[in-house]
């Protein structure tokens, strides 16, 4: 019996301070693990906020990317509309330089048929062109003479 006096001298002490250990042991964990976690969810936190702040930078970029594309099309469309209208204006021109060359020259070809054309179709003038090659020919045989050519 004395040796288990002993013996529960010995151990109860070690045991209590084992289980009181034990406890402030769990306590200091449990508060650690508290610390950890509140430091942790403000980490969390700002690592959430940064995350949102870069994910509205590249939105911006991108919105000014898009914008920066969007007017380059609309400018490229611009110089294609000013290409187009050049063209239809530079052809519109030859059309009207052939159609100005063209009346010119039936102008001048109607003058020169009207002021000829005319005059040889009227009587006047086509009676005279008989008499002067019925002279003609009558001469000719005297001037020659009496061969024809």
């Amino acid at each position: 019996m004395e040796t288990l006096k002993t013996l529960l001298i010995a151990c109860v002490p070690a045991i209590i301070s084992g289980i009181l250990s034990f406890i402030l042991a769990k306590s200091q964990a449990k508060s650690e693990t508290k610390k950890l976690q509140l430091a942790n969810k403000h980490e969390i936190e700002k690592l959430m906020e940064q995350h949102k702040i870069d994910i509205e930078s590249i939105r911006e970029q991108h919105r000014l990317e898009m914008e920066a594309k969007e007017k380059d099309h609309q400018h490229k469309l611009e110089i294609m509309q000013i290409e187009h209208e050049n063209e239809l204006i530079r052809k519109e021109s030859e059309l009207e330089n052939t159609a100005k060359y063209n009346a010119a020259g039936n102008i001048m070809t109607g003058l020169f048929n009207g002021m000829f054309g005319g005059a040889f179709n009227s009587p006047e003038i086509q009676g005279e062109i008989v008499k002067k090659i019925l002279e003609g020919v009558k001469s000719a045989p005297e001037n020659d003479g009496g061969k024809l050519l």
